[in-house]
């Protein structure tokens, strides 16, 4: 039994965030209802890698749901989208709001047809406010909350993130934001609507990024590698051609560093017995360590700083991480039969995990409007000839 058995979660999202919403919920057993355009489906199917046609991104973000075809501008596809929204808990969409109004699929409209209904619309910019008609995706709210600005060397220009970053935590928030209005909804017996932005999610999550500017003590810049409050943190090539992070974040750990440098006499120097004082003699600092790192390998190093307890790792790239030991035996990835491929295909599992109620994967994301005939006749009733008369108006 998943925590969510018993949850139906209308999925009427696109690309990354709003579908990643309902997937990590799809994980922890809620029912999750795709819908797509028929014939176009998420933009999402067309992202690579592809194999086979089939786009591999979309058998992770999507899995587990159940793929439907509905056109939402269509009077008989907005009727069935209703009568799904009907028998549901949650709808999560990110159309644009002049859209979700020109479809009339907007809260009240879904209210009119289940009262407690909670509905989490995820949009660039909100639903308020004048860009509140704007489009917006992930590298367009780092740019405007300032997180691109900040990214890369002083000078240089500025560069993206290497991921999207704001779609992965727009599904987090907007996961977190379903679980929230479901909880309260127990005890009001009431439901409503989630406005969430993109662009707040992620700026939310940057704790540390607007406070000194908005306290007057200067707008953060592009530092490079390093972390401009803490040293050393740094990113550093060792003797072998492979990099290491090292985050040398408390006393401690530098003391630790120190010792198994064989440099202990650096603790005492003025200019690095304070993290503080380290920030402003950073470079001398740099100057020192980074031809001891040059003498060892990096997995000589990652042995003695692991034995010293001093947080260090090595640049990963995806299959140097998947194929981690550690990784391994904690089953981060898992394995899933995808009847499409007619394979099993890797993917990253369940996260995080329940000593009592774990989550579990079910399936890839499937075809598209893979289970619309199974979906309609079950939940709706629709016999085999309605179903024929709405694929020919592509209705479905």
């Amino acid at each position: 039994m998943g925590i969510l058995d018993g949850i139906r979660i209308i999925d009427a999202g696109t690309v990354l965030a709003a579908p990643g919403i309902s997937a990590l919920l799809s994980d922890f057993g809620a029912e999750v209802i795709k819908i797509e355009q028929p014939g176009v489906g998420d933009p999402l199917r067309t992202f690579s890698p592809q194999e086979d046609g089939q786009g591999l991104v979309s058998k992770v973000t999507n899995r587990g749901k159940r793929s439907v075809t509905l056109d939402l501008g269509h009077p008989e596809g907005r009727e069935l989208f209703l009568q799904l929204v009907s028998q549901s808990d949650v709808v999560v969409m990110n159309y644009r709001l002049p859209a979700v109004q020109k479809w009339r699929v907007d809260f009240e409209d879904l209210r009119a047809c289940k009262s407690d209904i909670i509905m989490l619309h995820l949009t660039g910019y909100g639903r308020t406010g004048p860009y509140a008609d704007r489009p917006g995706f992930a590298r367009v709210s780092e740019a405007f909350i300032g997180l691109t600005y900040t990214t890369g060397y002083p000078d240089r220009a500025p560069v993206p993130s290497g991921y999207a970053i704001a779609d992965a935590m727009g599904g987090i928030f907007g996961a977190f934001a379903v679980m929230a209005a479901l909880y309260e909804r127990q005890s009001s017996g009431l439901g409503q609507l989630v406005d969430l932005s993109l662009y707040e999610s992620l700026a939310k999550s940057l704790d540390g990024m607007y406070i000194g500017a908005l306290e007057g003590h200067g707008v953060p810049e592009r530092t490079g590698t390093s972390n401009p409050t803490i040293a050393p943190h740094d990113i550093y090539p060792m003797g072998d051609g492979e990099w290491v992070s090292l985050p040398v974040s408390t006393q401690s750990m530098f003391v630790r560093l120190c010792d198994i440098l064989e440099k202990p006499s650096l603790v005492e120097d003025e200019r690095f017995r304070t993290n503080q004082v380290r920030v402003a003699n950073r470079v001398a600092l740099d100057d020192i360590l980074r031809p001891l790192f040059l003498e060892m390998s990096a997995e000589d190093f990652l042995v003695r700083a692991h034995g010293a307890g001093i947080a260090a790792a090595p640049l990963n790239n995806a299959l140097g991480f998947a194929s981690d030991p550690h990784v391994v035996e904690r089953g981060t990835f898992e394995e899933l039969w995808d009847p499409n491929l007619n394979r099993n295909i890797k993917m990253q599992g369940v996260v995080p995990q329940f000593s009592r109620t774990p989550g579990k994967m079910s399936r890839p994301g499937e075809e598209l409007g893979e289970s619309t005939d199974a979906v309609l006749q079950n939940l709706l009733g629709l016999e085999p000839e309605e179903l024929q008369r709405l694929k020919a108006a592509h209705v479905i």
